[in-house]
């Protein structure tokens, strides 16, 4: 019997090249190069030396990792938090505020160029706040620890949990509220029921809202309310209706208030009391919202005769400023509840010349009465998807003035394409630092024809 010789295939050993960062780009990833190949590498800044590995490559493009920091950028921050690298939330920490906000809006520059094959130019203005203790809101997930429960957020990249005792960034009063928050779970009859908690720093009281997955007992309703007195603190929880003739509007699930009252949580905008709760979408960060305000209706400059039109407008951050302001205001947004406590609150505030509508703006909308009315301005603020058919739908209707508010410059690029197709002009731009020490970055358009 004839045996065949079959090589043998040796897998490829991937070696690590030392490169020394010269650029970040817009995910926060140093830019590094040798010869003609180029990496992106987490976790390294413009002046590492660095020794880094291959783990993805597309031709000469290669996605990399750290394997050794040979000599450090001089201007590398030391961590002051121990859970840098474990925890998901200061990614950049290690980069300094004013080259991080820079190499932001650097990144913004490039990637409009790429979309629209002009430069649109440099930043008219750049709002920046504290980097410590700026979050008002967050959200905690559970997880057991040798049958112990413990608040914490999520590891970088994965599903786990890293513990939280203090984090930097929350305010203190929700920092405050940890410890007594686990000890509070643990004493729960329905602890293996819990789903996540929910905080507000309001510019009222603290609140907190808890989920369950069952009807919560006498018993966890009076550790959550003790537990509220203690931290001076307004609780509600999320459960299911004890049974199906208590269900309302369809709704599965019900909020109730343990401790204290809804009336005690709002927020301040631009002098506007807007009541919400610890579900309700707020800007976490409260300094930099009220610069957002600020450059916003500096922008439309409202006053009696002019009429706006506020896309994704969610409980009124801008419209109801606006709506104080003089000008007449129509909000849409497509979550009910959230129109239904915007609609509240203005007339809470005799706010008369402002009115919510409830539609989603990414499905047939356009023959709406609101839709058909004329405008002078129009406020834009969709989340990271964009606001892809509401941007063709302006782009028709050719309103003078379009301010659009972005957390995610990619999407509010392929926008721009459309708008600018049909003959807006960028009058200005610029960012909002809203998550300091973080990739993220909010940036601001001003639309005219």
């Amino acid at each position: 019997m004839v045996t065949f010789y079959k090589p043998v295939k040796k897998e490829t050993v991937k070696k690590a090249v030392k490169v020394e960062c010269s650029d970040l780009d817009l995910q926060g990833r140093g830019v590094a190069r040798d010869g003609d190949n180029v990496y992106f590498v987490p976790g390294l800044m413009p002046g590492d030396t660095a020794n880094v590995l291959s783990e993805n490559s597309k031709g000469k493009i290669h996605q990399g990792k750290i394997t050794k920091i040979i000599k450090p950028s001089v201007n590398r921050r030391e961590k002051d938090c121990p859970l840098i690298g474990q925890c998901g939330g200061c990614q950049m920490q290690h980069v300094p505020v004013e080259m991080l906000i820079e190499a932001k809006i650097a990144g913004i520059r490039k990637l409009f160029k790429k979309a629209l094959s002009f430069d649109i130019g440099e930043a008219s203005f750049v709002h920046r706040a504290d980097e410590l203790r700026y979050r008002r809101a967050c959200r905690f997930a559970i997880r057991g620890d040798h049958g112990k429960l413990y608040l914490g957020f999520r590891e970088e990249k994965s599903h786990d949990l890293v513990k939280i005792k203090n984090c930097l960034t929350l305010s203190e009063r929700m920092n405050n509220a940890i410890e007594p928050l686990n000890k509070a779970i643990n004493s729960l009859n329905l602890k293996n029921k819990l789903g996540h908690l929910e905080l507000l720093d309001s510019d009222g009281a603290l609140g907190i809202l808890v989920r369950f997955s069952a009807t919560v007992d006498e018993h966890d309703v009076s550790v959550l309310e003790s537990t509220g007195k203690e931290l001076n603190a307004v609780i509600s929880i999320v459960e299911p209706y004890r049974n199906p003739l208590e269900i309302k509007k369809k709704e599965s699930l019900r909020e109730r208030f343990i401790c204290g009252s809804i009336d005690d949580l709002f927020i301040i905008s631009h002098g506007v009391k807007i009541k919400c709760n610890p579900s309700s979408f707020v800007q976490v960060n409260k300094k930099i919202n009220d610069k957002l305000l600020e450059t916003v209706i500096g922008m439309i400059a409202p006053d009696k005769n002019t009429s706006v039109m506020d896309l994704f407008c969610g409980l009124g951050n801008f419209a109801m400023p606006l709506a104080k302001e003089g000008a007449n205001v129509v909000g849409v947004d497509i979550v009910a509840k959230m129109i239904e406590d915007a609609r509240a609150n203005a007339k809470e505030q005799n706010l008369e010349n402002v009115k919510f509508e409830v539609a989603d703006l990414e499905e047939l909308f356009e023959n709406q009465k609101w839709a058909k009315a004329d405008y002078d301005a129009v406020v834009l603020d969709p989340g990271r998807e964009g606001a892809k058919r509401a941007t063709l739908f302006l782009a028709k209707k050719k309103v003078k003035k379009i301010v659009y508010i972005s957390c995610n410059p990619l999407a509010a690029s392929r926008d721009t394409i459309e708008l600018i197709k049909s003959g807006y002009k960028i009058k200005q731009w610029g960012v909002c630092d809203m998550f300091p020490r973080t990739t993220h970055v909010e940036m601001v358009l001003e639309f005219t024809l």
